[in-house]
């Protein structure tokens, strides 16, 4: 399987001014709300990586070969399938009614992946053997910022107080030293397992 993002988050979790606070910086100071912005990005990326997550509404094309017995969809929460479309041993692409398969999309903050299943008495059609002959697309993530749980926001937050004090610390020479994975730990209760 391989995953290609759509839509990309049109938001993050957290905002300029929230990270400012983490990193002790005066909120009219705006010479780095750009350098903030741009950690924040960073850190929430690094972040979804991290637990196999999507935090904020995306969506994804997922990629198969072939249909497998239980189609696996990774970065919960899933909110929804779109569309599952295949290319049929013709040739042609073809979207499959969702009459002829069942979701299973666990919600919550700790949801798990979802899966997609045939329906009672179905089976999945012949795809043509190509790469990629099947494409389920999704929209996976908590919803807005405001969904989101705080001690991911934290994480974020921390993380971003770490790259912003790293980066001061290599310019001006000082000594800094971060909190010991303390981003990891805020994280790992929504780590996703394989």
């Amino acid at each position: 399987m391989t995953a290609w993002l759509v839509t990309a988050p049109t938001a993050e979790p957290i905002s300029v001014a929230d990270a400012k606070i983490q990193c002790r910086l005066p909120e009219d100071l705006t010479d780095l709300d750009n350098q903030i912005a741009a950690y924040i990005r960073a850190a929430r990326e690094w972040a979804e990586v991290y637990t196999g997550r999507a935090f904020l509404t995306q969506t994804w094309d997922l990629k198969f070969d072939a249909f497998p017995s239980v189609i696996v969809l990774p970065k919960p929460p899933i909110a929804s399938v779109t569309s599952v479309s295949y290319i049929d041993t013709n040739g042609s692409t073809q979207t499959l009614s969702s009459s002829l398969y069942t979701t299973d999309l666990p919600t919550g903050p700790y949801a798990q992946p979802g899966r997609i299943v045939p329906a009672y008495g179905q089976t999945w059609p012949s795809t043509r053997d190509l790469p990629n002959a099947v494409t389920v697309r999704v929209v996976c993530g908590y919803g807005a910022s405001a969904s989101v749980p705080e001690a991911i926001k934290q994480a974020i937050r921390v993380k971003v107080a770490t790259m912003h004090h790293l980066a001061e610390a290599h310019v001006i020479g000082a000594n800094y030293v971060p909190v010991a994975s303390a981003d990891e730990h805020l994280l790992w209760p929504f780590k996703v397992w394989p």
